[in-house]
């Protein structure tokens, strides 16, 4: 007779193995691209096309403040994670991330070049994890996007039953991939954690700043050949990532490589006990 519990339970286990697995495969594919692409000086730019860049965050075109930390910054990524609990599990579920940033200069000692990147948002309506997507560790990865620092700190959280500060109140009301916060019954009972508390995590990235860059050079279709740096805009392009970090290029290749690897070796072994628990309900007892 089929164990239907045992199956249902192993097809979950082997889902969840293969998200792993797919990680891992993300992290590596990334670890690759800034292993296998070499650093180019601003003033050596002369071509469209892929380019790693490092150097210092010069805010000539002006800051915005950064919507959770209210930092003056040039980018600021984020995230939004609520307190879930259903039956006998709860976890820390991602409602929303996503990066806001205005035009700025890196200027690395040999030139300035230009960054651009739109506002991208990855909300509740939406697959926080795609088939095209990059993944970050400590930090978000949104449309091709990855911006992986150092430290990816908790900034404001507010109970389930409590008022947020104003600034998270415009936040949230302003951006239409994060719903408004509800409170919950069950809250009466909650012994730590309560059932919609939120979390609210960000990054800002200010004038100054040690930065690392891993984008596409695009110039204007009429801009001369060869090309100088001021004839570019470093940004993302349709096909390829977009890295940013705070990280040097050493410890962020550290830091995708051992997230790959701790990322596979789990979904190889979830995929092996949901297949195990599956061949187990569905093979009849001796």
């Amino acid at each position: 007779m089929v164990d239907l519990a045992l199956v249902g339970v192993g097809l979950v286990v082997g889902v969840v193995g293969l998200v792993f697995a797919y990680t891992g495969w993300l992290n590596r594919k990334q670890r690759r691209l800034v292993t296998e692409t070499g650093t180019t000086e601003v003033r050596g730019i002369d071509e469209e096309g892929r380019v790693e860049v490092k150097g210092e965050v010069d805010a000539d075109q002006g800051v915005f403040t950064s919507p959770i930390g209210q930092s003056d910054a040039v980018l600021a990524a984020w995230e939004v994670e609520e307190w879930n609990e259903r039956g006998d599990t709860s976890n820390w579920r991602t409602l929303a991330s996503g990066v806001y940033s205005e035009p700025f200069h890196v200027d690395d000692g040999t030139g300035t070049v230009e960054v651009s990147l739109t506002d991208r948002v990855s909300g509740e309506s939406e697959s926080l994890l795609s088939l095209d997507s990059t993944v970050a560790g400590d930090g978000v990865a949104v449309d091709n996007v990855t911006c992986e620092f150092e430290a990816f700190p908790v900034v404001e959280e507010v109970g389930a039953e409590s008022e947020p500060p104003e600034h998270v109140r415009s936040f949230v009301a302003g951006e239409r991939g994060v719903s408004g916060q509800l409170g919950s019954i069950t809250n009466l009972v909650d012994i730590g954690n309560a059932h919609g508390d939120r979390r609210y995590s960000e990054r800002a990235l200010g004038p100054g700043e040690a930065v690392y860059l891993l984008g596409h050079a695009e110039a204007d279709a009429d801009a001369p050949h060869p090309l100088h740096p001021e004839d570019v805009v470093l940004t993302a392009g349709n096909e390829e990532p977009f890295i940013l970090s705070d990280h040097a290029e050493d410890a962020l290749v550290d830091q995708f490589g051992s997230g790959y690897r701790r990322s596979l070796a789990i979904g190889v072994v979830l995929v092996v006990v949901g297949i195990a628990a599956v061949v187990a309900g569905t093979t009849p007892l001796l």
